[in-house]
């Protein structure tokens, strides 16, 4: 008897599959996700200290972005025959909805660049939920919200690739950067079974909706954070060439919890390397960009890890397209000073295979005000 409960338990860790989740870094630049999230290396724009804090090297201007703001949410119109004569029993409900990831996120991140110098203040709310597993449904809730700063700096050795007077530079540069940030988060990280007491039991008499939360496993911390990164650029004016490579929460960022009683989602180390190919002809530019990332997450496939990407710029206007781990992903901006608006879709692995389990998203960024001068 206990021979056969031993190969049991066995066969129910060892055999049976596991479900892991996408890998979540703390804020994404929502430009860089319609072309692929292939970033490292060029890391422009707002949210350099967010992918390689060395890429401030490259940056010989005063930048402001005071007020931005980026939403995302489910791309249900790439799903649309599931809600279709939508059932109305929970059983029928979990099996048309069965692996359908919902997600929702809104965030806002201002900032300023002077020359090697960045800083960014963030908040940022995401929510993911779904309901996996047919034989036995349980159900995924990952949330958090974030907020805090970030401040970095990068010297480099050499001017290649820099913007000096509208120019580009020729030459090559080697940058060092490095940074840190402070992050407060409200979250929880949980699976329940769908038709188990549990969610049954958070829900039953309770007055509001922070009781709820609190009873599924919501907590709240704060902790530090720290990054490095390098580039290496080589340009002849017009043409350069780069590669970087940075590590984001080294060691895992993790948190001191102020309130609740389980433990807060850790923000998960992830080290990066990418490779970008500029030309910028002054009223025309583009880039093609490659990315392997996270390269030291173990359980996710290799082929998810690659990233591609291609961006066009035009006086008024930016185009925007990849391949983002094995979905296509695709946008443009327009910028009609003070405002730039950028929109698109894009998709993300969610499961622990290569193209197993796809997350259709779509997202909207808006700017205002935002400033570039040249400090010399």
């Amino acid at each position: 008897m206990k021979f056969i409960l031993g190969i049991f338990l066995f066969t129910l860790i060892f055999c049976l599959p596991v479900e892991s989740k996408e890998f979540r870094y703390l804020i994404r630049d929502p430009n860089a996700l319609l072309m692929g999230d292939a970033f490292t290396a060029s890391a422009h724009g707002n949210y350099t200290l967010f992918y390689n804090p060395a890429a401030l090297g490259k940056n010989d201007e005063l930048t402001i972005n005071p007020l931005n703001g980026s939403f995302g949410f489910t791309n249900v119109l790439d799903d649309l025959d599931r809600f279709d004569n939508f059932p109305k029993e929970a059983a029928e409900i979990a099996a048309r909805v069965m692996e359908l990831p919902l997600y929702v996120n809104a965030g806002t991140v201002p900032g300023i660049k002077l020359g090697g110098f960045g800083f960014n203040l963030y908040a940022n709310s995401s929510t993911s939920i779904v309901l996996r597993n047919q034989t036995h449904p349980f159900l995924d809730i990952d949330y958090r919200y974030d907020r805090g700063f970030i401040m970095g700096y990068a010297h480099s050795f050499g001017l290649g690739g820099k913007r000096v007077k509208g120019k580009i530079t020729a030459g090559h540069r080697f940058s060092v950067g490095a940074s840190v940030k402070h992050i407060t988060r409200e979250g929880m990280d949980e699976s329940f079974s769908f038709f188990g007491p549990e969610l049954l039991n958070a829900v039953a008499d309770a007055s509001d909706y922070s009781t709820i939360r609190r009873r599924l496993g919501y907590s709240k911390g704060s902790g530090w954070g720290g990054d490095v990164g390098f580039e290496y650029a080589m340009s002849s004016g017009s043409t350069t060439l780069l590669t970087g490579f940075s590590i984001l929460d080294i060691a895992d960022t993790r948190f001191k919890r102020d309130e609740g009683f389980k433990k807060i989602p850790r923000q998960k180390m992830a080290m990066n390397w990418g490779a970008a190919f500029v030309q910028d002809f002054m009223l025309f530019d583009y880039s093609l960009n490659f990315d392997i990332h996270p390269l030291n997450e173990p359980t996710m496939a290799t082929k998810s890890k690659i990233h591609l990407g291609a961006e066009v710029g035009l006086p008024l206007l930016r185009f925007y397209a990849g391949w983002n781990g094995g979905y296509f992903s695709y946008g443009g901006k327009i910028r009609l000073w003070p405002i730039s608006i950028s929109a698109g879709f894009y998709g993300v692995e969610l499961g622990n295979s290569y193209r197993k389990n796809k997350g259709s998203r779509a997202i909207v960024y808006v700017e205002l005000f935002d400033i570039d001068v040249d400090m010399f």
